[in-house]
């Protein structure tokens, strides 16, 4: 397979990426709640041009540093600012630069097709794809976390070879932590001094800590990111960095944040479904951690994974997309375990294969897992489009098959082909899960639904409020003019505006027309949208009123 030992299958690659990831990025709708927060607050940035404080609507969001609103806004001024997909973009350039680097990383540690397996495999990945298709930090931190361990493990290899370091080797890893904290905060700090700690107590010194240019890379990290810190509090008068410490970073900290608390060990737990199609390397890898230790380039990934995986362990928070940052780690030492060797002639070793083998077969099951809960959603949420989500969801399926067709032959054969076979066959399935199925799902998008029925109206709407449903979607569906009201003041709204129109979720509605009929307000009849409100995880039924305003003039006469 001369093709996969050349740079130009690395490009092919980065180029069937580039092909998914857009399709998915301009077939699904707005998502709630977090990438439209992160969508809104950008392109209010832009419409503003106050590039320093970061607002949802007259909301402060003091959740995470401005950096990534200036990407985003930066591409929605070229690409429109009307359009969720603008917002998207820079996770996709985040995504090859990672797939880059990988490559580059792998051809340290292998020769050049285990390092094009390395970066296919890194890319194929759910949650990984999964994040590349939402407007948020994670894709983008990703990308800063590689670049930096990268930048930090040249210098970690120098000083074990005994080989010259690197002139701008330490700028390298101080500016990728600098973005990185303009990304997120503190995390690819946290994340570096973790490394370092790990690598410090397995060498039992710390004096070739010198190379990393400690005084000079603290100085860099101040000068780039302090500039915006200092605009921001004299902006706030000091809320936004008090609140994004307090209210964000220490309350995840202490509690599960926003009813998204889990125990330690839930991340182990579900790290199979997280990077599947890699799922059948998980066994090898665990039952080589001993050798890993005893080569420099191995001994650094676990030092970037381990420290930092327990961290997240113990804070109380759980989301899907704390392990991101070490997950290039993770895939580099799963690696090392696509070659299956042959069956051994001793009992011992041939029962630690059989049992390896079980467990091999049990991580391509876990695509299945995959397709059968897409295949229920599908079912479940599908809605007026549910023929076509189903339809979507058995060729996902089928892909699912022919990836564990081709998974088996791997665990048969030993050979990179169908390993290749395996990959690609699920990077097919995820083509079809994120620009097919869940764009499909229409019970699931109804702020999507709301807008096409009030861009259906034959008058438009002088003004809109909304009461009950207030999701995040909507504002950026609707603008940052959208009110967000209680039922009352719903009412009072269609009296002071008689051209407007209110959103009413079915849950309010009798408060509603109570304060309705109290202020003497004619109602047309309503329209509706039904759907099921993902954030909430309810079934919604919401209301279109507007005021009868030939009722209201003929009562004056």
């Amino acid at each position: 397979m001369p093709f996969f030992h050349s740079r130009a299958a690395l490009y092919a690659l980065m180029t069937i990426l580039s092909v998914m990831v857009l399709l998915g990025h301009h077939s699904i709708p707005p998502m709630d709640r977090d990438e439209s927060r992160f969508a809104q607050a950008s392109k209010q940035m832009l419409q503003t041009g106050d590039y320093v404080t970061v607002r949802f609507q007259d909301e402060l969001r003091a959740k995470k540093p401005a950096g990534i609103y200036w990407l985003q806004s930066g591409f929605a001024r070229v690409l429109g600012a009307e359009e969720i997909s603008s917002y998207r973009l820079v996770n996709l350039v985040a995504l090859l630069a990672a797939v880059f680097l990988l490559y580059h990383i792998g051809l340290r540690l292998y020769e050049p097709r285990a390092a094009l397996a390395a970066a296919a495999l890194f890319s194929s990945g759910f949650l990984l794809l999964g994040e590349v298709h939402l407007a948020k930090t994670d894709t983008v931190l990703m990308a800063l976390a590689l670049a930096q361990q990268w930048a930090l493990m040249q210098l970690y290899l120098a000083w074990q070879h005994d080989q010259p370091v690197s002139q701008y080797g330490w700028l390298w890893f101080w500016l990728a932590m600098a973005a990185g904290v303009l990304i997120k905060g503190p995390v690819l700090p946290v994340m570096a001094l973790l490394t370092l700690v790990g690598l410090c107590l397995w060498h039992r010194q710390y004096r070739w800590l010198q190379i990393i240019r400690f005084w000079r890379g603290l100085m860099l990290v101040l000068v780039l990111c302090l500039p915006w810190a200092v605009l921001v509090t004299a902006a706030t008068d000091g809320a936004f960095l008090s609140t994004a410490v307090s209210s964000d970073l220490m309350a995840k900290v202490k509690s599960g944040q926003e009813s998204h608390g889990a125990p330690p060990g839930v991340y182990a737990l579900i790290i199979g479904l997280l990077i599947w199609p890699a799922t059948p390397l998980l066994v090898w890898a665990l039952g080589q951690v001993r050798n890993f230790s005893t080569q420099a380039e191995s001994r650094f990934l676990l030092a970037w994974i381990a420290p930092f995986w327990v961290m997240i362990e113990l804070i109380p928070t759980k989301l899907p997309h704390y392990p991101l940052p070490v997950l290039p780690a993770i895939i580099l030492l799963l690696i090392g375990g696509v070659t299956v060797v042959s069956t051994p002639s001793d009992g011992g070793a041939k029962w630690r294969y059989v049992v390896g083998s079980i467990f091999r077969y049990l991580g391509i099951g876990v695509g299945v897992l995959l397709a059968a809960v897409t295949l229920w959603g599908a079912m479940r949420y599908g809605g007026e489009t549910s023929r076509e989500a189903v339809l979507f969801a058995l060729l996902a399926l089928v892909f699912t098959g022919l990836a564990g067709w081709y998974g088996h032959l791997w665990i048969r054969q030993a050979l990179w082909r169908p390993f290749f076979g395996m990959i690609g066959a699920a990077m097919l399935f995820h083509l079809v899960v994120f620009s097919g199925v869940i764009p499909a799902l229409s019970r699931i998008h109804v702020s999507t639904a709301i807008a096409a029925k009030i861009a259906d109206l034959p008058t438009p709407p002088v003004a809109i409020a909304t009461s009950g449903y207030q999701e995040p979607s909507l504002v950026f569906l609707l603008g940052r003019d959208l009110l967000l009201l209680d039922p009352r003041e719903a009412a009072l709204f269609l009296v002071e505006a008689p051209g407007g129109l209110v959103l009413i979720e079915a849950r309010q509605q009798m408060t509603f027309l109570e304060a309705a009929s109290q202020l003497g307000l004619g109602l047309l009849p309503p329209l509706q949208v039904n759907g099921f409100n993902i954030s909430k995880g309810q079934e919604v039924l919401i209301l279109l009123y507007r005021s009868d305003i030939f009722d209201a003039n003929a009562s004056k006469e």
